[in-house]
């Protein structure tokens, strides 16, 4: 039997998360509800669930901080967060590669999460700590990259750019490592937009101060790492500009 934990303060979103995983998981019995961090960690510390549901924000805590509850072996259990926040809130969980699910809570939205999080390797310290560090500084300094059953933790400024390959991303970094991640390009899109990263062409995010030289006949940025990426035609008096600046 699989075991969960339900960590929200509102009674509402606890009966129908409640009822949904009754009909549609029958093999996940769900142990406990708590509408505070600190109550529930103990539980979890004794009971050991394989996930847990956890309110972004509940009774004047950040359900984030969790973290500063539990061990780095104690947080041995995945994560499904829920919240009504959108925007910046909702990149910061894609930069950390953690779920979440937005009230109102949608039926089929949370089969889905439930589904992907039993076939995932529990959450990491590091990526709530990531979580912790963006959601209250607004300020962008780690990535979390998915790779199948593997996820590595990338310094922003160690990105030299990003490159598009159908629905998969390309990373390349300072230290001539390159890693493929099955998410497309627009994905880090905004998430980038937030740092000192630039979209000079369709396929391409750069780092801005990764920038070598530019070749303004070819239109064409060479990067720090040799590499060269293309320029868009429409983006160049833009791009220009940029470099004055």
């Amino acid at each position: 039997m699989i075991k969960c934990v339900i960590i929200e303060d509102e009674p509402q979103a606890v009966t129908l998360l409640k009822n949904i995983i009754a009909s549609k998981f029958p093999h996940i019995e769900v142990l406990a509800d708590f509408d505070k961090i600190s109550v529930a960690s103990k539980f979890i510390k004794e009971h050991k669930p394989d996930f847990v549901f956890l309110d972004v924000q509940l009774n004047g805590e950040l359900g984030i901080d969790i973290a500063n509850h539990l061990t780095k072996e104690e947080l041995d259990f995945e994560i499904i967060f829920t919240t009504a926040y959108g925007g910046f809130a909702l990149e910061a969980f894609a930069l950390s590669a953690v779920d979440y699910i937005l009230k109102p809570i949608n039926e089929i939205r949370l089969i889905e999460a439930v589904t992907r999080v039993l076939k995932k390797h529990h959450v990491s310290l590091e990526q709530l700590k990531i979580l912790q560090e963006v959601s209250t500084t607004d300020k962008i300094e780690k990535i979390v990259l998915s790779m199948n059953e593997k996820k590595i933790i990338v310094n922003v400024k160690d990105i030299v750019f990003l490159k598009a390959d159908n629905v998969y991303t390309e990373f390349y970094l300072s230290n001539a490592v390159k890693y493929v991640v099955s998410k497309p390009l627009k994905e880090y899109e905004l998430l980038l937009s937030q740092t000192n990263f630039y979209k000079p062409h369709r396929s391409y995010i750069i780092n801005k101060n990764a920038i070598k030289a530019y070749q303004k006949v070819n239109a064409e940025i060479e990067m720090s790492n040799g590499q060269y990426v293309s320029l868009s035609r429409d983006k160049k008096k833009e791009f220009e500009e940029l470099l004055l600046r």
